[in-house]
């Protein structure tokens, strides 16, 4: 059996771009989660039968708000609630690069005293995600 080598990384050089434009400065984290369906059945003799269905995907991206430059990703999302874009996540330099259609939705405004007001959002992923090299 072949030892099948571990790339771990840790996270400093990501990517996240969405249609023509890049947010990675604003973006402190972003993350795709799968949740996957499952079932379990026993027979009448005790037997057991499991079942998983297709993953769903969701997108949680955190990043910091911004409400004076224009087309910043506080602002766009409220431009684009309840539409699908294109988002093009790299979670380091050199590695994959994971394509998806998300359904935006609006994300908080404004936040604590003393603190950088950052937002969060979990946006539903239309399908599944694509992998491919960078």
């Amino acid at each position: 059996m072949p030892l099948i080598a571990n790339a771990a990384y840790f996270g400093t050089t990501g990517k996240l771009e969405i249609g023509t434009d890049e947010y990675t400065t604003s973006v402190t984290s972003c993350a795709l989660v799968p949740n996957t369906p499952k079932a379990q059945v026993t027979d009448i003799g005790g037997g057991v039968v499991s079942f998983v269905g297709s993953a769903m995907w969701a997108a949680q991206i955190t990043f910091k708000q911004d409400w004076a430059t224009t087309n910043s990703l506080s602002q766009q999302l409220i431009a684009w609630h309840g539409t699908s874009k294109v988002f093009k996540y790299t979670p380091a330099a050199g590695g994959k690069v994971v394509t998806f259609t998300a359904i935006c939705e609006a994300a908080q405004v404004g936040g604590g005293n003393n603190t950088v007001h950052e937002a969060s959002v979990t946006l539903q992923i239309v399908g599944q995600p694509t992998f491919a090299a960078s």
